[in-house]
């Protein structure tokens, strides 16, 4: 189901369409903890984390739009590769940007 945002849709920066599913934390959900970590995984998926937990139980399922609505820095990452995490120290510091391994390859060996 489509909804709306306050942005201006037009200059979408992302690849991936706005209603993108992607994942992210109860507590990111909730506005108790920022987003200081974000990874564009191996296969085309986003994970927004609050650097706390992963934890399957903790897990939500997010419109990116509504991602980058709730934190507007996400544009600066648009342009992130598959297999790259970015992070920072709070939402005051800047992004840093570096590739990841594939969990999921390390599991399949």
């Amino acid at each position: 189901m489509s909804h709306a945002h306050s942005f201006d849709e037009s200059t979408w920066p992302f690849r991936a369409p706005i209603n993108t599913a992607s994942f992210t934390t109860i507590r990111v959900l909730d506005a108790s903890l920022p987003i200081l970590e974000v990874y564009h995984d191996h296969d085309g998926d986003w994970q927004f984390m609050c650097g706390t937990t992963n934890a399957s139980e903790d897990a939500k399922v997010v419109c990116l739009g509504c991602m980058v609505e709730r934190d507007p820095t996400l544009v600066q990452l648009a342009d992130l590769p598959d297999g790259w995490m970015a992070y920072r120290e709070s939402p005051e510091h800047p992004w840093s940007r570096e590739e990841y391994e594939d969990s999921d390859a390390e599991n399949e060996a």
